[in-house]
């Protein structure tokens, strides 16, 4: 007899946990719990790495190749620092609308058999007592999470710099980032098409930028459309705003990611920051891992969830580890934005220390030359 699973939280990666639970062969009784209406979502656009989806291809190969079959691909990327634009060689890339995303997700769901429910909010997780495992799928702000929060002992650091998710229907041939400084400070633009004709647009910007041109004075639609005239260079379109607030980046992590028979995946567990773009696959292939430690200990639910944690935990250091060292060079922008472009452009390469020149060379070998020939000429001047 299969396990009573409730999974609170209908985003990507609690779909794709019910969904594969669904999927096995211990006939677990799957039930989504989802406080917003199953059409909305909030965002834009999400983008995958060709790795990012080779590593989710265990779990269902059939179902991301429908969610790959969905999207718009390129290869390369454009780094702009203050008008120069750097061409980088890098691999294919692909993104889809976050929407379709889910859409895509539900269907598999429901014709899987797992139940959704969509438009309720839990207010304690009393109403779930009934369930063997309660999954907290539900974000940064997770209920799961802070109703146990004396187990799962959470900790929070915050930035300092801003940012905001934007829609556009400026078409971007390649994945792109746009850094500039200003007379007050830095602001940076990532953005990249979803579909023939939208692209997603996340601005960001440093403390002393947010405060130096009044930002932290404008409600939101003064910031969008600032946001418009900063970045008009690379904009052809309006910026479109879908709750688009602009907060300081918070870092959620916690001491343990299970208590009893709860457990936590996605960014309930740690908050991954965009600049490493790989949030939506982290959680996705953290419920591969927990339906793998369900299956195989579906007769003793809390050594399951520990196997969890064990398999998992550190393979998402390793990437948090990345993830914060980027975050760190990110509050620093405005500094680096001081080195010549080629050199800013290596720098914000290796920022993470995964990394390293020895790669470049590798991996991006076009900008690596050109980045040699450039400070080989600056050298002889």
């Amino acid at each position: 007899m299969g396990l009573r699973v409730a999974i609170v939280g209908a985003g990507p990666a609690g779909l794709y946990l019910a969904y594969l639970l669904r999927q096995g062969s211990s006939g677990h009784h799957v039930r989504v719990f989802e406080q917003n209406p199953g059409n909305a979502t909030y965002g834009f656009g999400v983008v995958f790495s060709e790795r990012a989806l080779h590593f989710l291809n265990d779990g269902s190969k059939t179902l991301v190749d429908q969610i790959a079959n969905a999207t718009e691909k390129w290869s390369g990327q454009n780094i702009s620092v203050n008008g120069t634009v750097i061409p980088i060689d890098a691999g294919k890339a692909f993104a889809v609308e976050r929407l379709h995303l889910l859409q895509i997700l539900q269907e598999h769901c429901r014709t899987a058999g797992a139940e959704l429910d969509f438009d309720i909010r839990l207010e304690s997780l009393d109403d779930l007592s009934d369930f063997d495992v309660i999954v907290g799928a539900d974000g940064a702000n997770s209920i799961v999470r802070s109703s146990h929060a004396d187990g799962f002992r959470p900790t929070l650091r915050e930035y300092t710099n801003r940012f905001a998710w934007y829609g556009t229907q400026t078409r971007y041939e390649v994945n792109a980032l746009t850094f500039l400084r200003t007379e007050h400070g830095a602001f940076c633009g990532h953005h990249y098409r979803y579909k023939p004709h939208m692209s997603t647009f996340v601005a960001e910007c440093d403390e002393a930028a947010w405060v130096g041109h009044g930002m932290d004075a404008m409600d939101e639609d003064e910031r969008r459309k600032f946001s418009e005239e900063v970045f008009a260079g690379v904009l052809d379109s309006p910026l479109i705003s879908n709750r688009s607030l602009w907060n300081p980046w918070r870092i959620v992590s916690n001491e343990r990611w299970h208590h009893g028979n709860a457990v936590l995946i996605g960014d309930a567990t740690r908050t991954a920051h965009p600049s490493i773009g790989s949030g939506t696959r982290l959680a996705m292939e953290d419920s591969i891992f927990l339906c793998r430690a369900l299956e195989a200990g579906a007769d003793d639910v809390p050594a399951a969830l520990a196997a969890y944690e064990a398999e998992r935990r550190p393979i998402r250091e390793k990437l948090n580890k990345a993830a914060s060292l980027s975050i760190d060079w990110y509050e620093r922008m405005g500094e680096h934005m001081e080195l010549e472009p080629y050199d800013f452009v290596h720098s914000f390469l290796t920022r993470t220390k995964r990394m390293t020149s020895e790669r470049l060379y590798k991996e991006m070998p076009a900008f690596m030359n050109a980045y040699d020939t450039v400070n080989s000429m600056a050298s002889n001047v």
